[in-house]
């Protein structure tokens, strides 16, 4: 529902109302209504006629002017059906503003949302991501866990996570966890790993064995966690599974090490880990790319989130701690690995150095590659052409660019099935949406195949769900709309009209809307 009258107090953008409203406006819809009563008790004509142009029965002789008429008229001014439905709508707007209070760090105005009861009564539900609560956010700011504390928060409640639920100690540091601790959080196995406690991590495993397989945030085991070479190998000597994946990432506790821990890493590969290509990219291990490559040339395609090598699945954690869509190529490029980068090129066919060229927007190296393997370009299939969409969708505008110069279909489906286009509006860039609807090439009318949204529908959704820096929703909006793209349209396909997709997002609600949707 279309609640114009009443501001949304969570965002912090100076563009849109002040957030310190919110916290008092449940208070002064009270106080209008109150006064709106008494202006009417009094005789005043236009106060009256707010109140009988909802309750036509009210001040008459047989129903005396009430309370519940006033409020009802203030609701329905605010386009809400009843008095109960503004109070939730409010009541919810604060426990919102509470969540984006908690996001930022802001501790005072936290502390100012929790002396409101229907906000202090929901300190503890799961607002945050993978059902995360306060407490979790605030996990290394102790003047906010301070504050939550004192309201009430409980320390020692999980994420609501199907995949492994987290602790609040989970994202602590060492002085965090200490602090935490001594006022009631429970230590764990996994977190005395993670924060390289072995006396602590000793006495677990000597009161219980099996908690060497304990499972923790994402369901990694201590093993997954280890800080120090010393901790893997207690583990390891105590029973540890040195291979077994974690539930969320199914990733190895050596591909959880490989990038902060590479000492860690190097140890279980020694004692047995099995090895993928990004380790000996990430290690500088050239004798373990030579033997890899001969057991399978094919790992030289691997990147980080693409389907194909099976030691590295989709969503990897290596897509958080390496980099979405890397070669190992470019893996050893970034930890400074020279001769492992230059050996991994030497032993790559033409079709994985095009391609690491062209996202590495080397167009001089991806122009050789093409003069030397000059029928490579139209061999290129509709998967490799989905490179282009998969840039976009990771912000990787040169690289664009220089595959839309060398001629890569826009319409190949990237992620989510998603087009150039589509990734284009994700990420709010009014310069590329430009540029593809210049190009050509993608229906106005085109759906992904795993959302089943429009353009639209991926630049609403987008405009909450991504924010990327520098991107301008609304204007990508304008410019479909004048393009032709009908905003009218369904945005998804379980129904979701453009502008619920945009929820949380007001600014591109408002221009959806301006445009023509409903």
């Amino acid at each position: 529902m279309s609640t114009p009258n009443l501001p949304d107090p969570s965002s912090p953008d100076p563009s849109r109302p002040d957030p310190s409203r919110g916290a008092l406006n449940l208070e002064q819809q009270h106080k209008l209504a109150k006064d709106l009563l008494a202006a009417a008790r009094a005789g005043d004509a236009p106060a009256v006629a707010r109140i009988q142009a909802v309750r036509s029965d009210a001040g008459g002789p047989d129903r005396p002017l009430k309370l519940a008429d006033a409020q009802l008229a203030l609701a329905r001014e605010a386009g809400f059906a009843s008095w109960p439905a503004l109070v939730a709508e409010l009541q919810e707007r604060d426990v919102k503003a509470f969540r984006e209070a908690v996001r930022r760090g802001d501790v005072a105005r936290t502390q100012q949302l929790l002396a409101l009861e229907h906000v202090k009564a929901r300190i503890d539900d799961p607002l945050f991501d993978f059902g995360g609560r306060a407490a979790h956010m605030a996990a290394k700011n102790t003047a906010l866990l301070a504050v939550l504390i004192a309201a009430g928060a409980d320390l020692n409640l999980r994420s609501d996570w199907q995949n492994g639920p987290y602790t609040v100690l989970d994202h602590a540091d060492d002085d965090s966890a200490r602090f935490l601790i001594a006022r009631g959080a429970r230590l764990t196995p996994n977190v005395a790993a993670r924060l390289g406690w072995f006396d602590d991590l000793r006495r677990f495993v000597a009161a219980d064995p099996a908690l060497v397989h304990a499972r923790g945030g994402d369901g990694q085991q201590p093993l997954h966690e280890a800080r120090t070479v010393e901790i893997a190998d207690y583990l390891l000597d105590h029973g540890a599974g040195i291979d077994v994946p974690c539930l969320d990432h199914r990733s190895t506790p050596a591909q959880y090490a490989l990038a902060d821990r590479p000492e860690v890493c190097r140890r279980l590969l020694d004692r047995g880990a099995t090895p993928d290509i990004f380790m000996a990219a990430r290690l500088g291990d050239v004798p373990l790319a030579r033997r890899l490559i001969d057991a399978d040339p094919a790992c030289l395609a691997a990147r980080v989130n693409e389907p194909g090598y099976p030691p590295v699945p989709p969503f990897n954690i290596y897509c958080w701690s390496l980099g979405f869509g890397l070669s190992p190529h470019a893996v050893a490029e970034k930890f400074g690995h020279d001769g492992v980068r230059a050996y991994l090129e030497s032993r790559s066919p033409a079709r994985v150095r095009l391609l690491n060229a062209l996202l590495a927007a080397d167009e001089g190296a991806a122009r050789q590659v093409l003069r030397d393997s000059p029928a490579l370009l139209g061999s290129l299939t509709r998967a490799e052409h989905g490179h282009l969409a998969q840039a976009i969708f990771h912000e990787q505008f040169d690289a664009a660019d220089l595959m839309l110069r060398l001629g890569f279909d826009p319409a190949a489906p990237g992620v989510d099935g998603g087009t150039a286009l589509h990734a284009a509006c994700w990420v709010g860039s009014v310069r590329m949406v430009e540029r593809l609807l210049a190009h050509g090439g993608v229906p106005l009318d085109a759906r992904d195949a795993t959302h089943k949204s429009t353009l639209l529908g991926w630049a609403a959704f987008g405009s909450n769900h991504r924010r990327a820096r520098g991107a301008d929703y609304p204007a990508v909006a304008e410019r479909l709309v004048a393009a032709g793209a009908d905003i009218t349209a369904v945005g998804n396909g379980s129904g979701m009209t453009l502008v619920q997709m945009a929820t949380g997002n007001p600014l591109m609600q408002d221009t959806l809307r301006r445009l023509g949707a409903t």
